[in-house]
């Protein structure tokens, strides 16, 4: 009987080791990351990239947010996780804009960043296949510019574009009262000169909106200009207490896509996450938003993966 148990006993602990250590077992990965790919000969030309283990159904590149003047590839979102058994995911940093270096100069960051995304992807004998390109604020800005100009030229075909919270008409004058609420006004011209090239003073700030020659220069680097019947699917997700980029900007886009009968979901939030969606740092710089965001924003690029990417 004394036999029996410490048998059992014994079976019993080797159960309970393998337990532990299969409890303590890191989870296995279906893709293989590599970091700090150069992708140019700028400094902050970089980009991290996940290979699936198993065939790729496309790509996927995120752009960071940060006004264009800070932030970088760590942000990624937490909920592309879901994603990376079956796409290639990227996050890519793109050089700032200052005195000599405007909002065009990042889109052809973005351009060469898709270009070295198709090459390294042809090296692990992946396809490229179609290109999903997304971002927050900024990112989301530069993710549409590149994406409507150069629709017809991406050495990578746009299957769709996520817009979290960007600007699409940096024409629109609440921008400028919005920053005013925010006592940012001197930092609000700043960041046009360096953006645009050109600099916005008080005297291209009328009742009717910006004088001609600064609407002009803000158009041209706004996406909403270049919107077309061919312009790809779009996602757009927008808070309406976003106290930065104004709502209107998402609400002109939605109007401006059912001229043109672009396909698009607008998600448009009532929640109160505001501006940066419920965002918070998390492992390595990684951004978990808002669970109801990720949700439903996980959830529309699931129904346009199937749509375009198959």
């Amino acid at each position: 009987m004394r036999k029996i148990a410490a048998g059992l006993f014994v079976l019993f602990c080797l159960f309970f080791i393998a337990a532990c250590a299969s409890a303590g077992k890191t989870p296995e990965l279906h893709y293989t990351p590599h970091r700090d790919l150069r992708y140019g000969s700028y400094e902050r030309n970089v980009v991290d990239i996940s290979i699936p283990g198993a065939a790729s159904e496309g790509v996927i590149l995120f752009i960071h947010g940060g006004i264009w003047m800070y932030g970088d590839k760590s942000s990624c979102p937490v909920f592309l996780d879901a994603f990376r058994d079956r796409f290639v995911v990227a996050s890519m940093s793109h050089r700032y804009i200052d005195e000599t270096t405007h909002i065009n100069d990042l889109v052809d960051d973005v351009s060469a960043a898709v270009g070295y995304i198709r090459e390294f992807c042809s090296q692990h004998n992946r396809d490229s296949g179609k290109l999903i390109i997304m971002g927050h604020s900024s990112g989301a800005h530069l993710s549409m510019l590149y994406a409507y100009k150069h629709y017809e030229t991406s050495p990578v075909p746009i299957a769709f574009c996520v817009n979290m919270a960007g600007p699409s008409d940096l024409g629109d004058i609440a921008f400028r009262y919005n920053f005013e609420k925010l006592g940012w006004v001197k930092f609000f011209y700043d960041l046009s000169e360096k953006a645009a090239g050109y600099h916005i003073t008080d005297g291209d700030v009328t009742s009717e909106g910006y004088s001609e020659t600064a609407l002009q220069i803000l158009a041209a680097i706004s996406p909403i200009t270049f919107v077309t019947g061919n312009s790809p699917p779009t996602i757009i997700v927008h808070d309406v207490t976003d106290a930065l980029v104004p709502y209107a900007n998402s609400a002109a886009l939605h109007s401006v896509f059912n001229v043109y009968g672009v396909d698009h979901r607008f998600i448009a939030l009532h929640s109160g996450v505001g501006h940066f969606l419920g965002a918070r740092a998390v492992k390595g710089g990684a951004l978990r938003y808002d669970k109801t965001v990720e949700s439903r924003v996980a959830g529309a690029m699931s129904g346009y993966m199937e749509k375009y990417c198959r």
